[in-house]
């Protein structure tokens, strides 16, 4: 029986699954960077400003986690016994938690993006002084 419509799921669910795990490699990059910058600098608000951009990386990486578990549901709901379901198996609830993670994973990129621009900004503009 044809098994399309779960491995092209599980494609893009694994390709999620790597996304995330990379942007949360950049993310203790950038929170590094903001540590350093409070080591660095003396100026006395610079700890609540950096504080302001490590909350909206918290932010994006709390709704990451969100996706995460959602990933790790449909995965569940995709395979039987280590196989993917059949084509005919693969119900509404299925196909609209697939749209919902999918929806869910535009929205957090577009936040994750955000944030990271704007923090490198602020760490730019900080370290020029």
């Amino acid at each position: 029986m044809a098994t399309h419509i779960a491995e092209l799921y599980a494609e893009e669910l694994s390709d999620w699954r790597s996304s995330i795990e990379y942007y949360h490699t950049e993310m203790e990059d950038i929170e590094n960077r903001l540590a350093d910058v409070i080591r660095r600098n003396s100026i006395t608000d610079i700890a609540v400003k950096t504080e302001a951009h490590q909350d909206l990386l918290n932010a994006v990486s709390e709704r990451f986690l969100v996706i995460q578990v959602l990933i790790n549901q449909q995965e569940h709901s995709i395979m039987v016994d280590d196989h993917f379901i059949d084509d005919e198996q693969v119900r509404d609830d299925i196909e609209r938690n697939q749209q919902d993670i999918r929806k869910k994973m535009q929205e957090a990129e577009k936040a994750y993006i955000d944030a990271k621009y704007e923090c490198q900004e602020f760490i730019s503009r900080t370290l020029k002084k």
